[in-house]
C-alpha cells in the first residue's frame, strides 16, 4: 500500500508541475505578446508621411528609426507598395488577418508565422487614409518559450520530486501504523474470510464486510424503487403535484415542473397563491375540476384531498377543446350550408305547387336544381374525407400537367364572375405517382379556395414544376391567430356564414390528409387582406407548414 501510495504521489507531483509549467510558459507567452503590440503601438505613433514616404526609402529609415522593426507599405487594396525586409513585394496582403482588421476597424493587430520570411510575429496594421502602414517585431512561439525554460524545469523537477518522496515516505508510515493497530483490534470480533488487496485493512474489512453488504443491498433496492417511480411519473403525460398545503410540496413530476415553473429547492407554487380560484379550491380541501391555459394550450386541474395531502392532476385537454371548437363550427356551418339550399328548394317548389306562371317555372326549377347539387356537394365532401382513410387502392402514375389544365380550364366561369387575372406557369409532362381522383380533389380544393376568398378584380398564380405545385392568391388573406387552425376538419376562417365565402371547411383538411398519406410537404403562407400561397412539395415528406 505504502508503494502505491508513493507512485500515486509522484505521479501527481509530475503531473503538476507539467501543468504548472505550460501555464506559466502560457501566461509568459500571453504577457509577451500583450508587451509586443503595445511596443508595435508606440512605434505607430511615430509616423509621419512626409517624413516616411510609402517607397522603399521610407520604409527602411522608418525601420531605422523603429530600430530595426518590419516596416511593409501597402494600398487599400493589399498590394505591397514598400517593405524594409525587401520581401515579394508582388504579393497582395489582402487576405492577411492584420489587414483585414485595419481595413475594417481602421487598426488591426495579429500574432502568426511569416509568409515571406518564415519567422513568428507580432504585426500591427494600421489605415493612413489611402495607405497602409504595418508594422512588425519578431515573437517566439509558446513552444519556443516552453522550450527554453526545459533546462530549468528539469532540475526544479527532480529537487521537487526527491522532496515529494521523502514526505511521502514519511507521512505514510506515520498514518499508517495507527490503521495497522486498529485492524488488530476490530479482528479480534470480525469474520476473517473476506479477502482484500490491502493486508493491512484485510481484518477491518472482515470486519465490515457483512454489514456493507446488507446496506448496500437495502439502499440498491430503495434507489431501484426510486428510479422507477421517477420513470413512471418523468414519462406521464399527466401534470402530478402531492402537496400537504400551498408551501409544502410532496411530489411533483417533471410535466408539472415545467408547466407551473416550479424551482426544487423553493418549494413554491405561484399557481397556488396568484390564482384566487385555485387558493380558494385547495383551502376547501374539496374535490374540483377548474381550466386553465399554459404556455398557449389548454389544461384541465383536478384537485383531489385524500387524508394526509392533496392530489392535483393535470391533463391536456388542448386538443379535445379544439375538437370541441371545430365540431360546433361545423354543425352551425352545415346547419347554414344545409339550410339554404333546402329553403330555396322547398320555397320553389311551394310556388310551383301554388301555381307559379309557367314563364316562371323554368327559372324556379333551374334554381332548385342548383341548389340541390350545392347540397350533393356537400354531403360528397363530408363522404370523401370519411373515405379517405379506408382508402387503400394502389397508386399510378398521373400526368399533372394535362390535369392541371383541364381543372384550370374548369374553373373559367367562377374566374371570369370575379374578374380575376389568371396566370400560369405549368411545365410540360409532370408525373405524379397517385391517383387521379387524389390530385383532383387537391387541385381543385386549392383553386377552388383561391377563388372563393379572393377579391374583386384580384389575381391568382398556378406554377407546376417537377418537384413544386404553387397556388398563390391576392385574397383577404389568413391572421397569425387562425393560420394554424386552416387544416382543421369543419374549420372555415369566415363563420359568419354571411360572406362570400361558402366553404364548408373540409377542403383543406382533405388537401392536409391527402398530401400526408403520400408523403409530401404542404406549405403555407399567408397575410391577412394580402393573399395566400400554398405549396406542395412532391420531393420532401414532412408535417404541414
Amino acid at each position: 500500500m505504502r508503494k502505491r501510495i508513493l507512485w500515486v504521489s509522484l505521479l501527481i507531483t509530475i503531473v503538476g508541475l507539467l501543468v504548472f509549467s505550460l501555464v506559466s510558459t502560457n501566461i509568459y507567452y500571453a504577457n509577451s505578446v500583450e508587451y509586443g503590440k503595445e511596443h508595435l503601438s508606440t512605434f505607430m505613433n511615430f509616423y509621419d508621411r512626409e517624413l516616411y514616404p510609402p517607397d522603399e526609402t521610407g520604409a527602411e529609415r522608418f525601420s531605422a528609426a523603429l530600430d530595426g522593426a518590419r516596416v511593409t507599405f501597402m494600398a487599400l487594396d493589399g498590394d505591397v507598395l514598400a517593405d524594409s525586409e525587401k520581401g515579394d513585394v508582388t504579393q497582395n496582403h489582402a487576405d492577411r488577418e492584420e489587414v483585414i482588421a485595419a481595413l475594417k476597424d481602421g487598426r488591426g493587430f495579429a500574432v502568426r508565422k511569416s509568409q515571406t520570411l518564415g519567422e513568428n510575429s507580432i504585426y500591427l496594421c494600421q489605415k493612413f487614409d489611402d495607405l497602409l502602414v504595418r508594422v512588425s517585431i519578431s515573437a517566439s512561439s509558446q513552444w519556443a518559450v516552453f522550450a527554453d525554460a526545459v533546462p530549468t524545469l528539469v532540475w526544479f523537477a527532480v529537487a521537487d520530486v526527491a522532496v515529494c518522496l521523502l514526505f511521502t515516505w514519511l507521512a505514510t508510515g506515520f498514518f499508517l501504523k495507527p490503521v495497522e493497530r486498529l485492524t488488530e483490534q476490530a479482528a479480534k470480533t470480525g469474520n476473517t474470510d473476506i479477502k482484500t488487496s490491502y493486508a493491512e485493512l484485510k481484518p477491518l474489512a472482515d470486519i465490515m464486510s457483512d454489514m456493507n453488504r446488507r446496506i448496500d443491498d437495502k439502499i440498491k433496492k430503495l434507489e431501484n424503487d426510486r428510479k422507477l417511480e421517477n420513470l413512471i411519473l418523468d414519462n406521464m403525460e399527466h401534470g402530478i403535484v402531492i402537496f400537504r398545503d400551498k408551501s409544502d410540496i410532496v411530489l411533483i413530476n417533471r410535466t408539472a415542473t415545467k408547466l407551473l415553473d416550479y424551482y426544487d429547492g423553493e418549494n413554491y407554487i405561484a399557481l397556488f397563491y396568484s390564482d384566487e380560484e385555485v387558493s380558494e379550491v385547495i383551502s376547501s380541501r374539496e374535490n374540483a375540476l377548474l381550466y386553465r391555459a399554459f404556455n398557449g394550450r389548454d389544461y384541465a386541474l383536478r384537485f383531489n384531498p385524500t387524508e394526509d395531502a392533496n392530489v392535483l392532476l393535470i391533463t391536456d385537454v388542448t386538443e379535445t377543446k379544439r375538437a370541441e371548437r371545430s365540431k360546433n363550427d361545423f354543425i352551425a356551418n352545415v346547419t347554414h350550408e344545409m339550410n339554404t339550399p333546402l329553403t330555396s328548394i322547398s320555397g320553389f317548389a311551394e310556388l310551383i305547387k301554388n301555381g307559379l306562371p309557367p314563364e316562371k317555372c323554368a327559372k324556379s326549377a333551374d334554381i332548385i336544381i342548383e341548389q340541390s347539387k350545392r347540397l350533393a356537394a356537400l354531403i360528397k365532401s363530408i363522404i370523401n374525407f370519411s373515405a379517405l382513410d379506408n382508402d387503400e387502392l394502389p397508386d399510378y402514375e398521373v400526368n399533372l400537367s394535362e390535369l392541371l389544365e383541364q381543372a384550370t380550364d374548369s374553373f373559367a366561369p367562377a374566374i371570369a364572375e370575379k374578374n380575376i387575372i389568371f396566370s400560369k406557369d405549368i411545365a410540360p409532362d409532370v408525373k405524379i405517382m397517385s391517383r387521379r381522383e387524389r390530385l383532383t380533389e387537391v387541385v381543385n380544393n386549392l383553386i377552388s379556395n383561391a377563388i372563393r376568398y379572393n377579391r374583386q378584380n384580384g389575381s391568382i398564380f398556378v406554377m407546376l414544376t417537377h418537384e413544386k405545385l404553387l397556388v398563390s392568391d391576392t385574397g383577404i388573406g389568413i391572421s397569425e391567430e387562425n393560420l394554424p387552425r386552416i387544416f382543421d376538419r369543419f374549420y372555415t376562417v369566415d363563420t359568419s356564414h354571411g360572406g362570400s365565402g361558402g366553404g364548408f371547411g373540409l377542403g383543406l383538411a382533405i388537401v392536409k390528409k391527402l398530401c400526408r398519406r403520400a408523403g409530401w410537404r404542404l406549405n403555407v403562407e399567408s397575410r391577412l387582406g394580402e393573399g395566400t400561397s400554398f405549396e406542395i412539395d412532391f420531393s420532401r415528406a414532412g408535417e404541414t407548414h
